[in-house]
């Protein structure tokens, strides 16, 4: 098995927000270390329908993508962009030959607008500012962001540099530069730093002198051959997904056991999986300082103002006509039935698992070899096994302490690989959750009428061939792209948006051009001959939503204003008709509204 790569969120279910106590685990940070030699700003010819930018324009154009999505998935998070093999030096060792162009911060507007001035800048402007070169030693610039990472202030939970170059072989010959940048490599893998080479070109031969920096000799052979590197690309959206996939850090819901008989125990990690993403809360400002609002709810006893705590609560449970009463404690007790962890009830045929069983978004998990030392070969044997023979483990799940019972069928899923030997999905469970007795419903359906056989079958044909293998990452929701692109507009001081497609409405032309015979022949078998889709009949509307006849309006000229008051409808007159009949009665009407004439009206009526 490879290297795990999850695209897992943050965010809880509601289910998983009771009890349990969170810490904030630390930032993660990412160092994108970038080739600046001669050969990274030749066009190279690439794959028919993709586009000639230089290696070097490419790398900015996936670091610039990171940063705008950083600001809207993990703002943070830190950042750093280094240049190598540049003429000038800018870093605080002064090794040669290695620029510092942005520090370990934060994503923001004045970083994106400095890259994409940069994406502009012409290579002759690149070279007087800061040069070509192309005898950097790799030892130094990891050793330069290995330092980037040790001066940072912020409490960090992982630590990746991403690695562009074109040149498979940086020191031909130099034997002692390459052990360095090996012995260099192995100590970042020894302090929790992560290499990663995103490596470009047509001929590029990760085997002569990378493949030994990520692959080390003193691995053990599972570890050497879970390692697989990818292959070269010269695509600007390979790059974008590769460097997506690499940068994004899966952050655990938890870390649990996973027993599969007594004393037979393995360590596993559970991660969240797709989830609904929303739009970001408001945040109430100080109209003064501009900072944020903090809320403090403090709570008092009506009958003395005495400040209330936590341990005065108590939550009871009426039986008998009397209260029975609990403490909070003993309220989190009832659910501490079983110790936490994931326990092996038994196996199931993976058919026996239906889709209408969803009750709830499905956790993943993978294996935490880290904890238990050995876990790795257990859960890929156990992995192994399912997908053999077609089984589903059934356990009883409860992640952390306080969680509630649950139970869940572990849906083996393989490890798949594309055709540039890039992970797309990973191995591991999917942890779907079993619904209880009482979730099941008995729905009493009318005598309805059924569809012919011949009928279902035509609206299977139609559904087959609208049939396609649904990905959540294909499918961006629109008001929260609108809603982020104003924001980006607002920061970047942009003029004009980029329209925004919205890929959720279906596209009838292309419908109509794959089933447009098998829509006319359902259309014949379900409807009537003279039915026209362009024109469907009208219903009927029914006794009960028939309109009351409307009553008929008042004429006010029709009727004094003496017979007017009697009623109470003064107020049908309009302004010109109340001031005409007060003014014959040498009252005031100057300056004066129409409720204040409505009520001279009736005063003078005495009404």
């Amino acid at each position: 098995m490879t290297e795990f790569e999850y695209d897992a969120d943050d965010n809880l279910g509601e289910d998983d927000e009771e009890g349990g106590s969170w810490t904030f685990g630390g930032r993660t940070a990412s160092v994108f270390l970038i080739d600046a030699s001669p050969a990274m700003f030749d066009s190279q010819s690439n794959d028919e329908g993709d586009d000639n930018d230089p290696p070097f324009q490419k790398a900015i154009k996936c670091v610039h993508a990171t940063l705008m999505r950083k600001i809207i998935t993990s703002d943070q998070d830190l950042i750093s962009v280094v240049f190598f093999n540049t003429r000038e030096t800018k870093n605080s060792t002064d090794f040669a030959n290695v620029y510092i162009l942005q520090d370990l911060e934060r994503p923001g507007a004045e970083k994106i607008l400095q890259l994409e001035e940069l994406l502009k800048l012409p290579t002759k402007e690149f070279d007087k500012k800061y040069g070509h070169a192309s005898g950097a030693n790799i030892h130094d610039a990891l050793r330069v962001c290995q330092g980037i990472f040790t001066k940072s202030s912020s409490r960090l939970s992982g630590q990746s540099i991403m690695l562009f170059t074109n040149c498979d072989d940086p020191h031909p010959g130099d034997n002692q530069k390459q052990r360095q940048a090996r012995q260099k490599a192995g100590d970042l893998k020894e302090a929790g730093i992560v290499l990663e080479i995103l490596h470009m070109g047509n001929h590029f031969d990760v085997k002569k002198f990378y493949q030994d920096m990520i692959i080390r000799d003193d691995e053990d052979e599972d570890s050497q051959e879970s390692m697989i590197l990818a292959d070269p690309t010269n695509r600007i959206d390979e790059l974008t997904d590769r460097v997506k996939r690499l940068e994004h850090k899966q952050r655990t819901m938890g870390r649990t056991t996973f027993t599969l008989a007594p004393g037979v125990e393995m360590a596993v990690s559970i991660y969240t999986g797709v989830r609904k993403t929303y739009k970001p809360s408001k945040v109430k400002l100080w109209k003064t300082t501009n900072e944020e609002v903090r809320y403090m709810k403090k709570e008092y006893l009506e009958e003395t103002g005495e400040l209330l705590l936590p341990s005065d609560y108590v939550k009871y449970q009426e039986y008998g006509k009397k209260k029975i009463k609990f403490t909070l404690d003993e309220v989190r007790s009832l659910s501490s039935i079983y110790p936490p962890g994931i326990e092996l009830l038994g196996f199931k045929s993976i058919k026996c698992i239906k889709p209408y069983m969803h009750v709830k978004p499905a956790n993943f998990v993978y294996v935490d070899d880290k904890t238990i030392e050995g876990s790795k070969k257990m859960f890929g044997a156990l992995l192994d096994r399912c997908l053999a023979r077609e089984v589903v483990p059934i356990v009883r799940f409860i992640p952390r302490r306080n969680a509630s019972v649950a139970w869940a069928a572990l849906i083996p899923q393989a490890e798949e690989l594309d055709e540039h030997n890039c992970q797309v999905v990973p191995p591991g469970f999917h942890a779907c959750f079993l619904p209880f007795a009482d979730d099941f419903r008995n729905l009493e359906m009318e005598n309805l009428p059924r569809a012919t056989p011949d009928q279902v079958d035509a609206a299977k044909a139609v559904i087959q061939k609208l049939h396609f293998k649904y990905q959540p990452e294909s499918f961006d929701n629109p008001s929260l792209q609108t809603h982020w692109r104003n924001i980006e507009a607002l920061a970047l001081n942009r003029s004009t948006l980029d329209p925004v497609p919205d890929h959720t409405v279906p596209t009838n032309d292309r419908i109509l051009r794959k089933v447009g015979k098998l829509l006319d022949n359902l259309r014949d078998l379900v409807y009537p001959p003279s039915y026209d889709p362009a024109n469907p009949p009208k219903k009927r509307p029914s006794a009960a939503s028939t309109p009351a006849p409307k009553k008929p309006k008042i004429d006010p000229k029709s009727m004094s204003v003496e017979d007017l008051a009697k009623e109470g409808k003064v107020d049908k007159l309009n302004m010109d008709q109340l001031k005409a009949w007060l003014q014959e009665r040498g009252m005031r009407v100057t300056g004066k509204k129409k409720a204040q004439l409505v009520q001279d009206v009736m005063d003078e009526l005495g009404v």
